[in-house]
């Protein structure tokens, strides 16, 4: 992550979405695999694989349970 970037942060004040420590994907990554997925109707375990995450994470990612905010 750049030095001049804004830390986001949730309303508990935990950081979220890439500004997190432990993030792999990127905000844009995230809003790839949504378009990804509602759009051009691709799969969970295809997206998982492009992207080199897990099926359940990319899933969370894509019905929004997770990176609800980016």
């Amino acid at each position: 992550m750049p030095r001049n970037c804004t830390v986001r942060r949730s309303f508990t004040g935990h950081r979220i979405g890439e500004s997190h420590p432990r993030a792999q994907l990127s905000s844009d990554d995230v809003k790839l695999m949504r378009q990804l997925h509602e759009d051009h109707d691709i799969g969970y375990g295809t997206i998982a694989k492009k992207f080199d995450c897990g099926v359940s994470t990319a899933r969370d990612i894509c019905t929004y349970r997770t990176r609800v905010y980016d």
